[in-house]
């Protein structure tokens, strides 16, 4: 007969694989045929999102979208939601010419359509057709956003990016840009600017090409991306000449041309 403390081992033992179990426990794979309104992980209110038919989701097991395709373009908090600055979205509105005005600023035309901005409270529009991934928090950590933009970079730094709409955008798990595709010509510092940089008479700046895509460390410094000038920068102490335009990956060494 087995002694307790042999009996207290083995119920340890099948407890932690229970645990491990659900934790660890594998997506399911689901082909929708037809559209279907289903809860993202992580939500504890809000109203069903709908996912475009034909399409495969992925659930916990739990029944709750790990990631899939949306249906239609779709407000959705990012991972990084208390970065985002332009916090705030836009509707047409119509009236008969007379004397209103709305809580909400508006944009006249001269005419009887307008267009009021209402905040977002941290939601992004989505793009409908697009493939998002939730967090275990409900957020998104990856999806195609319909409208640019502008979000901060980097902690306890000041520093923003605009970020073109129907791209994706991807995030850090503490809510840091991962990636995206710039709006704009925009002037960033790669990583390791400090002991690679040549030219310091811009502080370590370079500036990347609009609409091409930019990876981010966790910190807000450039991975990867394609300056809009030729570019000479130290690799592993050497000076290297890069060409505008070319896709350029950085690290603490310093500056390689990036596999396409």
């Amino acid at each position: 007969m087995l002694d307790k403390k042999v009996l207290l081992q083995i119920t340890l033992i099948l407890c932690l694989v229970t645990f491990v179990s659900d934790v660890f426990a594998e997506p399911i794979s689901k082909k929708l045929s037809k559209n279907e309104e289903l809860y993202p992980q992580g939500w504890s209110v809000g109203d069903q999102v709908k996912f475009k038919k034909n399409t495969v989701v992925m659930i916990n097991d739990s029944g709750a979208v790990i990631s899939g395709t949306l249906a239609n373009d779709t407000f959705l908090r990012p991972q990084g939601w208390q970065r985002i600055i332009n916090d705030y979205y836009f509707i047409s509105a119509y009236t008969n010419g007379g004397n209103f005005f709305p809580r909400h600023y508006r944009y006249w035309n001269n005419s009887n359509l307008y267009s009021i901005a209402l905040p977002s409270y941290g939601h992004v529009r989505y793009k409908g057709g697009t493939a998002v991934s939730f967090s275990a928090e409900g957020t998104v950590t990856s999806g195609t956003v319909a409208n640019d933009i502008t979000i901060g970079i980097g902690d306890n730094q000041y520093g923003f990016v605009t970020l073109k709409s129907d791209s994706i955008v991807g995030f850090y798990d503490d809510g840091a840009v991962k990636m995206g595709t710039l709006a704009e010509d925009t002037k960033l510092r790669p990583i390791g600017w400090q002991n690679n940089a040549v030219d310091l008479d811009n502080a370590g700046f370079v500036e990347f090409k609009a609409k091409t895509e930019i990876n981010f460390s966790i910190d807000g410094y450039v991975l990867k991306g394609r300056p809009k000038k030729a570019l000479i920068w130290k690799n592993n102490g050497i000076d290297s000449t890069f060409r505008a335009d070319e896709a350029v990956e950085f690290t603490e060494q310093g500056a390689a041309s990036a596999a396409e």
